[in-house]
C-alpha cells in the first residue's frame, strides 16, 4: 500500500489538473454540461462536437484516455456497455466538480485554474525547499516580489485577475446577506472590484470604496455606487462602516496582518467590524477532503507569496495584536470561512 501511495503521488499532482487544463482548452465541460446530468456520452460523441484549429477530427482515444483518469477521481461518471467494454460513456454531476470549469460561466474557476498552472506561478514550485532553506524563494524563482511581478507583466496580471474574479464570484453569491444595513462598506484588496460590484447590484444604497493599488484600480470596473480608491494597505485604509477583506490577510506574515488590521482598525467606527474571507485550519490535523485543501493551500501560499493560512487562535491573536476585542466565524461556504473582527 506505501508503495502504491508513493507511486500515485508521483504522478497525480501534475497530471490531474493539467488533464482537467486540456478538458477545459477542448471545451469538454460546455459540452457535457449542455448535454445534462442523466446523458452519457463516448469520447468519439464528445469529440465529434469540438472544434479544432485545423478542422481536423479530435481523436478520441487519446480524450478517452483523459476522461477516463478525471473519472476515477470522481470528476465525471462513467459507465461501460457489458457488450462492448471499449465503449465507455461519461456524464457530468452534481457532485464531480467538471461542471465548476465551464469557461462562458460567470462563477466559472476555468481561469483560476488555468492561472495556477502558467509558466509564472508553476516556477516557484520547483524552490519549495529553500522555503526551509532560504525564504526569499519568488524572488530566487523570477528576481522580483509577485506583486512586482503582476505590474510588469500585464498579459500574467490579467491571467491572474480573471482568476481571482471567477473564483470570488462563486464565493460571493453565497454571502450577499452578510452586508445589509450598511451605509459604507471598503474593500480592502479589492482588484479590479468584481466582488464589491457583486455586494453593491444587491444593496444598491450601499456606498462601495475599492481599494489597492493604483494600477490595480485604474482597470476597475465601472459600476454606479462603487469609487475606486488606489493607496497601500500599510500605510492606510479608507473609512467606512465596515471593511471587507477576501484573501488578503493570508498573503502576508503574522506581523504584516497585524499592520494591515490597524490600519484598518482606525479607519472603522466604534461599532465596526472587519470581514474576513480565508480559509480556515483545523486546530487538530485531520485526514479530510477540507483539511488536505486547507493544507495544500498554505503550502501554495508559502511557496508563491510568503503568506500562511491559519487556524481560529492565529486568527484571534492577530486580530487581538490589532486591537480588535473579539472574532466570530460567521458563515463556511466553499471551504471558506467567513469571520468577522469587532472593534467592541
Amino acid at each position: 500500500m506505501g508503495q502504491i501511495r508513493a507511486l500515485h503521488l508521483s504522478h497525480t499532482p501534475v497530471v490531474l489538473p493539467f488533464a482537467v487544463k486540456a478538458l477545459i482548452e477542448l471545451g469538454v465541460p460546455e459540452i457535457l454540461v449542455d448535454a445534462g446530468p442523466h446523458v452519457e456520452l463516448t469520447a468519439a460523441e464528445i469529440a465529434s462536437r469540438i472544434v479544432t484549429p485545423t478542422g481536423r477530427a479530435a481523436d478520441s482515444e487519446n480524450l478517452d484516455r483523459i476522461l477516463a483518469l478525471l473519472a476515477s477521481h470522481n470528476f465525471l461518471r462513467a459507465s461501460v456497455d457489458s457488450e462492448n467494454p471499449d465503449k465507455r460513456k461519461f456524464a457530468i454531476t452534481s457532485a464531480g466538480g467538471l461542471k465548476y470549469f465551464v469557461r462562458n460561466d460567470t462563477k466559472s474557476l476555468a481561469p483560476l485554474l488555468i492561472s495556477q498552472l502558467a509558466p509564472d506561478s508553476m516556477s516557484p514550485f520547483h524552490f519549495l525547499h529553500d522555503t526551509v532553506l532560504d525564504p526569499s524563494i519568488w524572488l530566487r524563482a523570477h528576481g522580483m516580489h509577485p506583486w512586482e511581478h503582476t505590474e510588469k507583466y500585464p498579459e500574467y496580471a490579467d491571467l491572474f485577475n480573471r482568476g481571482m474574479a471567477g473564483s470570488a464570484s462563486s464565493l460571493m453569491s453565497s454571502l450577499l446577506e452578510k452586508y445589509d444595513g450598511l451605509g459604507s462598506l471598503v474593500d480592502v484588496g479589492g482588484g479590479t472590484g468584481e466582488s464589491l460590484a457583486l455586494i453593491v447590484s444587491k444593496y444598491p444604497q450601499l456606498r462601495g470604496i475599492n481599494f489597492d493599488q493604483p494600477h490595480v484600480v485604474a482597470k476597475g470596473v465601472q459600476v454606479p455606487g462603487i469609487k475606486h480608491a488606489g493607496g497601500n494597505f500599510f500605510e492606510t485604509c479608507p473609512q467606512g462602516d465596515a471593511v471587507f477583506m477576501k484573501w488578503i490577510l493570508h498573503d502576508w506574515s503574522d506581523e504584516k496582518c497585524v499592520s494591515i488590521l490597524k490600519n484598518v482598525y482606525k479607519a472603522l467606527p466604534p461599532q465596526g467590524k472587519a470581514v474576513n474571507i480565508d480559509v480556515l485550519l483545523p486546530e487538530v490535523i485531520d485526514s479530510s477532503l477540507k483539511s488536505q485543501a486547507g493544507f495544500q493551500i498554505d503550502v501554495v501560499m508559502l511557496i508563491l507569496l510568503q503568506g500562511r493560512e491559519r487556524n481560529l487562535s492565529r486568527f484571534r491573536k492577530i486580530a487581538a495584536d490589532a486591537g480588535f476585542m473579539r472574532v466570530e466565524i460567521m458563515a463556511v461556504v466553499f471551504g471558506q470561512t467567513v469571520l468577522e473582527f469587532h472593534k467592541s
